[in-house]
């Protein structure tokens, strides 16, 4: 399966790629949105900030709105309407603003347990995650999909039809992680 890891000149590519290789998937980074059109599905990666990156990914949103999507951290964060970080536009597919991290520690680095509604792919337990930004967890919101705990509670996790956000790193997750991609990319089979 050929995954199209988005290159908007921000991001944790390598990481990014060396978990799709060890998932089972043949990954390839796409620059155009010609490109992203060719793979079976694309990969939003995380790193960086809100505001240099809209400018880059909106040109991808066509693609990401007809292909199965997994979006990491600023990746998730890029599906969203606006951010505090930069300011400028998402890409508008979920609802909300990403806002500052309110905490008695910010940026948010480390592991952390995550709460999930039943999902197949996204379980709860513990993921790695390095973000200063988020969007506030929202219980009455389908789309919410996992949440963590830091003073309050933060989206951890969203999803909207073939299209998959999480705010933390499953590259970085060990085998959590790994197991939550090759689950992203076992429903992208089917």
């Amino acid at each position: 399966m050929r995954v199209g890891v988005v290159d908007y000149t921000v991001g944790n590519i390598g990481s990014v790629l060396a978990a799709l290789r060890r998932a089972g998937a043949e990954p390839v980074v796409v620059k155009e949105a010609d490109a992203a059109r060719e793979v079976d599905a694309l990969l939003l990666p995380g790193v960086g900030t809100f505001g240099v990156a809209q400018a880059l990914v909106h040109k991808f949103r066509e693609a990401v709105l007809e292909k199965p999507t997994l979006a990491i951290c600023l990746g998730m964060q890029l599906l969203f309407e606006t951010s505090e970080e930069g300011g400028g536009q998402g890409l508008g597919i979920f609802r909300g603003k990403v806002e500052r991290i309110v905490a008695r520690k910010v940026p948010n680095i480390g592991w952390r347990y995550t709460y999930a509604k039943p999902h197949p792919v996204v379980k709860e337990g513990y993921y790695y995650f390095l973000h200063s930004y988020g969007v506030r967890w929202d219980e009455k919101d389908e789309a919410h999909i996992a949440y963590i705990q830091l003073g309050a509670r933060y989206v951890a996790a969203v999803e909207k039809g073939h299209i998959l956000g999480v705010q933390f790193h499953p590259e970085r997750s060990g085998r959590q992680g790994l197991e939550l991609i090759r689950s992203f990319l076992a429903q992208v089979r089917r």
